[in-house]
C-alpha cells in the first residue's frame, strides 16, 4: 500500500515539504518498492527494526522543516493537508501541536466515519486516544524534544502516552477540516490482531509511563482514576471483539471498580452488547 500512500504526498498543493520514509526493518520487498521513487522531494532511510516509536523519532531527526506530520504507510493524505497547515500556522502564530480531522474509509474509499476532534481536547485526552497519528502536526524541536517512548512493549500506544505529555505542556489546536485518510483493512494491527498478553502489558506500561511525567501528573493527576478506568475499558472492548469473552468481562468489572460512571461510556454499551451475543453474560449470572 506504501506506493499509493506516497503518492498522496506527492501531491500536495503546498510546495515546501519532504517527504521522508523511515523503513525499520522491513523483510518484504519495500526497499526496492521505493528506491524506485526519483522525487526529488523524497528521502529514504532504513534502519533496524526497533519498533514504531523510534522509526518515528528518526523520522523527527532526519527532518529539516519547521513542523513534521505523521503518515502511516496505509493511510492518505488529502491535496490539501500542507496547505491548509501552512495557513493555519500563519494564522495562529506557530502553535506546537495541531490536529486536523480525519475520515476513515475501506479498501474501495468509501467514507465510513468522520473523526471529529472534540471542543477542548486538552480536557478530554484524558478519556481517551482522540488524536491518533496519521496527519498530526508538530512544531520539529518539539517533537524531537518530546519524543515518542522506545519501550517495545508500549508499542501501540505509545502516542496517545506522547499526547499526554504534549497535552500537559501545550494547547491542542482542532481546525474543523478533514485533510487525511485512515484506511481500515483487516491487517490493520491495533484493530484486528489482538493478543491479551502484550495488550494488557502495553495499557498498564501506559499508565505508568504517563503519570511518571511530573507534568502530567500535575494537570491529570486528580483524574488518574477516569484514566485506568478507560485505559481498561480499552482492553475490555478490544477483548470482546477477540471473543477473549471471559477476560473481558473481569476488565470490564475492574474499569468500573475505578470509575462507576464508566457505565454511561458508550464503550461499555458496546461491551456489553458484544457480550450479550454470546451469552457471556448469561453463565456468570
Amino acid at each position: 500500500m506504501i506506493i499509493e500512500t506516497l503518492e498522496t504526498t506527492f501531491l500536495q498543493t503546498y510546495p515546501h515539504y519532504e517527504v521522508i520514509v523511515v523503513d525499520d526493518g522491513s523483510t518484504d520487498n519495500t526497499e526496492e518498492v521505493v528506491k524506485a521513487i526519483t522525487n526529488p522531494k523524497f528521502r529514504y532511510h532504513k534502519k533496524t527494526n526497533e519498533e514504531r516509536a523510534v522509526a518515528r523519532n528518526t523520522g523527527f531527526n532526519l527532518a529539516k522543516g519547521d513542523y513534521v506530520t505523521l503518515l502511516d504507510s496505509d493511510d492518505f493524505l488529502y491535496p490539501t493537508h500542507l496547505e491548509e497547515a501552512a495557513k493555519y500556522i500563519k494564522a495562529n502564530k506557530n502553535p506546537e501541536v495541531i490536529r486536523f480531522d480525519f475520515d476513515v474509509v475501506d479498501s474501495d474509499k468509501k467514507v465510513l466515519q468522520v473523526a471529529a476532534m472534540p471542543d477542548n481536547l486538552n480536557e478530554k485526552m484524558i478519556h481517551g486516544n482522540y488524536m491518533g497519528c496519521s496527519g498530526i502536526i508538530l512544531k520539529r524541536e518539539v517533537a524531537v524534544r518530546y519524543q515518542f517512548n522506545g519501550d517495545r512493549d508500549l508499542s501501540g500506544s505509545e502516542d496517545y502516552e506522547l499526547w499526554m505529555r504534549l497535552a500537559a505542556r501545550f494547547p491542542i489546536h482542532t481546525p474543523k477540516k478533514v485533510t487525511c485518510s485512515l484506511h481500515s483493512h483487516e491487517e490493520r494491527s491495533v484493530i484486528f490482531n489482538i493478543k491479551q498478553g502484550p495488550l494488557v502489558t502495553r495499557k498498564d506500561l501506559l499508565i505508568k509511563y504517563a503519570f511518571a511525567d511530573k507534568v502530567v501528573n500535575k494537570i491529570y493527576g486528580k483524574k488518574r482514576h477516569q484514566f485506568i478506568s478507560n485505559s481498561l475499558l480499552y482492553v475490555s472492548l478490544h477483548l470482546a471483539i477477540a471473543r477473549i469473552n471471559k477476560a473481558s468481562l473481569q476488565y470490564l468489572l475492574r474499569a468500573l471498580s475505578y470509575n462507576p460512571l464508566a457505565v454511561f461510556d458508550r464503550r461499555f454499551f458496546g461491551i456489553i452488547k458484544t457480550l450479550l451475543k454470546r451469552n457471556i453474560l448469561a453463565s456468570f449470572g
